[in-house]
């Protein structure tokens, strides 16, 4: 059985070959697809990132990946993918240490009412964030069976053999992770915050020992054809919502923005100027997370899933 796989933070290994890695994000009726090469110890771009529609039918859409890819010239027997934000739930849990046997007893006993509200198949993974004395602080990702069954049949029909199938949210959480690493004035910040606007699913994700999703009510699609001031009164509800979650939990001094961010500036800039005195907004930027040799003006932050996807490649 595939499982998912949560992202460790490993940077790449120095070779001297080259290889080069791809990263699908899988939604609804879209799919990305990013590749990134390794030279000796070099990241770049083997080609630019690109997006495409893709069908409800899981057959017909892997056609379509496969279509896309050799009209590219692109010949690739794996690749990693990803999952919707909304077919996943991550649960956190404080366990005492044990063997991996006990804790993964402790942890189906804990998730068990999570997975029976969700009623439908669901397979899931976890990862130990951090250690405190004799506890864990562990996250669990659960993933609707359904989304992890439509990746592998629109692999399979394009000709090609998943090599991890993880979630979107863990991608950007870890992207954000590597991003604060790599500027010093950031390295000490104990919080993550990433807010992420897409075409179908936008939300707040935050990690301290743990991972919480937050929704967004905000429609992309709805937003690219409003007034100048109806799109001022939806950035207001986004602001609104966004210090509605900060109410709950210690507020960042960063919080990153990723997504549709880089098409829309003016939601950052307004977004800024009502939070300047609280954070900073932090574009999520894998050129700065991932070290990555590019200088096109391309914004990939719309492909910040599948470069981090592609990235774990390169680091395995």
């Amino acid at each position: 059985m595939l499982k998912l796989k949560i992202p460790s933070l490993k940077f790449p290994s120095i070779g001297k070959q080259e290889k080069i890695t791809i990263g699908i994000e899988v939604d609804y009726d879209f799919c990305r697809v990013s590749a990134i090469s390794r030279e000796d110890s070099v990241l770049s771009l083997p080609f630019m990132p690109f997006e495409f529609d893709i069908l409800e039918d899981e057959d017909q859409s892997g056609l379509i990946l496969k279509d896309e890819l050799n009209r590219r010239s692109i010949n690739i027997k794996t690749a990693n993918f990803s999952v919707p934000i909304s077919s996943t739930l991550y649960k956190n849990i404080r366990l005492p240490k044990a063997s991996e046997k006990e804790l993964k007893e402790a942890i189906e006993w804990n998730i068990k009412e999570d997975i029976e509200n969700l009623k439908t198949s669901t397979i899931f993974d976890y990862a130990v964030l951090s250690e405190e004395e004799d506890f864990l602080n562990i996250v669990v990702v659960i993933t609707k069976l359904d989304a992890v069954n439509r990746i592998l049949a629109i692999a399979e029909s394009a000709g090609i053999e998943p090599d991890i199938i993880d979630s979107v949210g863990t991608s950007l959480v870890n992207m954000a992770l590597l991003q604060k690493t790599k500027i010093e004035s950031h390295r000490e910040e104990k919080n993550i915050c990433v807010v992420h606007i897409d075409r179908n699913d936008s939300f707040i994700l935050f990690s301290k020992d743990n991972i919480v999703l937050q929704p967004l009510d905000f429609d992309v699609k709805k937003y690219e054809v409003l007034s100048a001031d109806d799109k001022e009164q939806e950035v207001v509800k986004l602001i609104n919502e966004i210090n509605y979650f900060f109410l709950t939990i210690n507020e960042p001094k960063i919080v990153y923005t990723s997504g549709y961010f880089v098409k829309f500036p003016e939601i950052k800039a307004y977004m800024q100027l009502k939070f300047s005195s609280r954070f900073i907004l932090e574009d999520l930027d894998p050129l700065v997370a991932l070290d990555i040799k590019y200088n096109g003006s391309f914004p990939l932050q719309l492909y910040n899933t599948s470069l981090f996807l592609a990235y774990r490649g390169i680091e395995r």
